[in-house]
């Protein structure tokens, strides 16, 4: 009797491990294509990028269940640094974009090793509180602002046909639909979802239409292939690419904490101290291994706590069999392969609800303050200037030295440190004041 079940949990085991793998998958598949696509990469690198964005992920949540939060979360690409990757990528220009991923492989391994520091030292509260609810939310809008262009151009097919094409604007309103209507509507398992679904209608909608693209397919030499160690070549280090990686870093520990947060209240259980710390310790080193195997950046994603409600898998053996399977997917170029053939259109489609959510989150953090003439000036002079920056042309910033440029000509870390300035320095506010704030 003790055999059986034994069998049973070990067959319960799996089956709920395959839905975490689902559920990561739903995180990782539209990543590479839209960053390949910002950088022009070949199909054979989205391919493989694809593959080691695979690994990374089912490492990643390895090693904070091993050696960070130890709690039943799933590590994914982050939003704020795929946004950073799309932002960057669009920005330069073609002939650029190599030395430009080498200098995001440093910042990476800059940013990860600074956060896996910082977890251990008292200080890390002192540097989350420069990061007060007003400089996240100007943070986020001008993020998402700055990419809203890149996402209109290709969901309504200017992009792809170099004016608007009504059938794949159609399609992707489709998958748009499907994939609020789940996130608002549907309940259980499948509210978390719902990007897959609409992927896979998407997908099948565009091969319906016949407007996939043939020269999108790749044929991989192996059927088996270890991910490679800096794929994009040696890193290079740039001033305004390791400035923007480590506050990015910064600016996601609020994400790191808040994740670790509702999946403690999603398991009924009370988290410790020291498990933010390691926590924050295991996203460092997370960080760390995205850049050298030349990955857009990871962090715990909070939306485990609604998976964990929705289906009732607390344990943590499901995740970890879950991660070993989507990490393996990643020795499998065929795997990367068929998954990168997936249309760009799609894959920003299906990424319009969560960079709108995070706008929202910008405007929620500005929302929750007093509007004073103060909060109002600092809010108001940091989005005029982060987004009157974006509109300046390249070339305009020539005369700039290298080594400042990339900070100079991005709006939104022009945005960013100008808010920071105004915030902590030329209109700082007495220390009651910030308390009640926050």
């Amino acid at each position: 009797m003790n055999d059986l079940t034994k069998r049973d949990s070990g067959f319960l085991s799996g089956v709920q491990g395959i839905q975490w793998a689902v559920f990561m998958l739903t995180n990782v598949i539209a990543v590479p294509v839209v960053v390949g696509a910002a950088f022009h990469m070949p199909p054979s690198d989205i391919s493989s990028f694809m593959q080691r964005m695979l690994f990374v992920s089912g490492a990643a949540t390895l090693i904070q269940v091993f050696m960070g939060h130890r709690l039943p979360v799933v590590e994914g690409a982050a939003g704020m640094w795929w946004a950073i990757f799309i932002l960057l990528g669009t920005m330069s220009a073609p002939t650029e974009q190599g030395l430009l991923l080498q200098q995001l492989e440093m910042g990476l391994i800059i940013a990860g090793l600074f956060l896996a520091i910082l977890g251990f030292l008292p200080i890390i509260e002192k540097v989350r509180l420069l990061f007060t609810p007003i400089v996240t939310g100007v943070y986020l809008i001008l993020l998402v602002a700055q990419l809203s262009g890149s996402f209109f151009k290709s969901i309504l097919g200017i992009t792809a046909t170099g004016q608007l094409n009504g059938k794949i604007a159609f399609i992707c309103f489709v998958e748009i639909i499907i994939i609020l209507l789940f996130s608002l509507k549907v309940k259980g398992i499948w509210k978390s979802m719902g990007p897959l679904v609409g992927i896979v209608v998407g997908w099948l909608l565009f091969h319906f239409f016949g407007l996939l693209h043939l020269g999108k397919t790749y044929e991989p030499t192996s059927w088996f292939m270890v991910p490679k160690l800096l794929e994009w070549g040696s890193p290079k280090f740039d001033v305004g690419i390791v400035l923007t990686s480590i506050i990015t870093s910064v600016v996601l520990i609020s994400n790191v904490i808040a994740s670790i947060l509702v999946v403690g209240i999603a398991l009924e259980r009370e988290i410790q101290p020291k498990q933010y710390q390691k926590g924050i310790f295991g996203n460092g080193v997370n960080l760390f291994v995205s850049g050298i195997f030349s990955v857009v950046g990871v962090v715990p994603l909070s939306v485990s706590a609604g998976f964990i409600t929705t289906t009732g898998i607390k344990k943590m053996r499901p995740l970890v069999i879950g991660a070993i399977l989507i990490m393996a997917a990643g020795f499998f170029p065929y795997i990367g392969g068929f998954l990168s053939t997936l249309p760009l259109e799609v894959a920003y489609a299906s990424l319009f609800i969560p960079f709108s959510q995070m706008m929202g989150f910008g405007i929620r953090d500005l929302m929750g303050q007093e509007p004073s003439s103060r909060n109002l000036l600092v809010i108001g002079l940091s989005l005029m200037v982060g987004i009157g920056m974006m509109f300046m042309p390249p070339q305009g910033f020539e005369s700039v030295a290298p080594w400042l440029r990339n900070i100079v000509a991005n709006g939104l870390l022009v945005g960013l440190i100008f808010c920071l300035l105004l915030e902590h320095v030329l209109f700082r506010e007495k220390k009651g004041a910030i308390s009640a704030n926050n």
